[in-house]
C-alpha cells in the first residue's frame, strides 16, 4: 500500500501518483515538512483539571451573577422572609431542647408530688413524731443524677414550693433555703470528686440531714421556749432520723425518673433495637 502524509502536491505530481497506482506500483512521497514526518499529538489537559470542579465553579458564578442582576425585594417580601427565618430558627431550637423541656416538666411534677407528701401525708404519719424533709433528699438526688445545674434549680424551685405550702414545723421556713446550696454542692461533688455509689449517696443524705438538724436547733433556740438539750433531744434528733428513714423514697424517685436521660444517644438506640 502506498504510504501517504498530509501534504499538498502539485497537479503534475498528483497525476503521476495516480498513474503509478493504476499500474500497481508502490509510491513513496518524501517531503521536508516536519509536520508530515511525525504524527500530530493532541494536547492533553493537565492532571489537576477537573471538569466537575470547573462546572461547579461556572454554576456558582452564574448563580452569583443571577443574584446580582435580581431586583431588590419589596418591603413586604423582606418582612415575610425575616419572619419566616425567625420561625424556622425557633422551631430548630425547640427541637434541640426538647429533651431539656421534658426533663424540666418531669422535675416540676416531682417537686409538686414531694412537696405534697411532705406537707400532707407525713404530717399525720411522721416517723419519730417529726416531719421528714423529703424535699432536701430529692434535691440531693437531682444533684447526683443531673449535676450541679439541675440540683441548684430544683433546690430553688423546691424552696419556693415548700414556702408556699407551709412546712408545718415549729421552726421558721427559712430552712428551705438550704435546698439550693445542698443541690449545687452535691452535684459538684458527684461530678468531679466522688463516684455514684450507695455509700457515697448515703453520706450525702446523712450530711445534709445533719446540717438541717443543726440549723433547726439554732433557729429553735430563739423560737421555742426550751433549753438546747431539749431542742436537740425532742426536735433535732427526731427530725434527723425521720429524714434518714424516708430518704430512699425521694432519692429513688429522682434517680429513676432521669435514668433514661443519663444514657448517651448511642446507648438508647442500641437498647431500642435490642428491645
Amino acid at each position: 500500500m502506498p504510504e501517504r502524509a498530509n501534504v499538498f502536491l502539485t497537479p503534475g505530481a498528483q497525476k503521476s501518483i495516480e498513474e503509478a497506482e493504476r499500474r500497481g506500483e508502490t509510491v513513496r512521497v518524501t517531503t521536508d515538512r516536519p509536520d508530515a514526518r511525525r504524527p500530530v499529538q493532541k494536547k492533553m489537559p493537565p492532571k489537576d483539571a477537573s471538569p466537575k470542579r470547573n462546572g461547579g465553579a461556572s454554576n456558582k458564578a452564574a448563580q452569583n451573577k443571577k443574584r446580582e442582576n435580581a431586583p431588590p425585594p419589596s418591603l413586604a417580601g423582606a418582612i415575610f422572609a425575616e419572619v419566616r427565618d425567625r420561625i424556622k430558627g425557633l422551631y430548630f431550637s425547640l427541637q434541640l431542647s426538647t429533651e431539656d423541656i421534658i426533663m424540666a416538666l418531669i422535675c416540676a411534677a416531682l417537686i409538686i408530688v414531694v412537696a405534697a407528701l411532705q406537707t400532707t401525708f407525713f404530717v399525720r404519719f411522721a416517723p419519730f413524731g417529726r416531719v421528714p424533709d423529703l424535699m432536701l433528699v430529692f434535691v440531693i438526688g437531682m444533684g447526683v443524677s443531673k449535676g450541679e445545674k439541675w440540683g441548684t434549680v430544683s433546690g430553688l424551685a423546691g424552696a419556693f414550693v415548700i414556702q408556699a405550702l407551709g412546712s408545718f414545723s415549729d421552726v421558721p421556713e427559712v430552712l428551705s433555703l438550704l435546698y439550693m446550696p445542698a443541690g449545687c454542692a452535691t452535684g459538684l461533688l458527684s461530678k468531679y470528686y466522688f463516684r455514684h455509689t450507695l455509700p457515697v449517696n448515703a453520706a450525702y443524705v446523712a450530711c445534709a440531714s445533719l446540717l438541717r438538724s443543726i440549723v433547726t436547733t439554732l433557729c429553735a433556740v430563739s423560737a421555742v421556749q426550751a433549753t438546747a438539750g431539749e431542742i436537740i433531744l425532742h426536735i433535732a434528733l427526731p427530725e434527723f432520723f425521720s429524714t434518714l428513714i424516708v430518704s430512699p423514697i425521694p432519692f429513688l424517685a429522682a434517680w429513676l425518673s432521669f435514668k433514661h436521660f443519663n444514657k448517651t444517644r448511642a446507648e438508647r438506640t442500641e437498647a431500642g433495637i435490642q428491645g
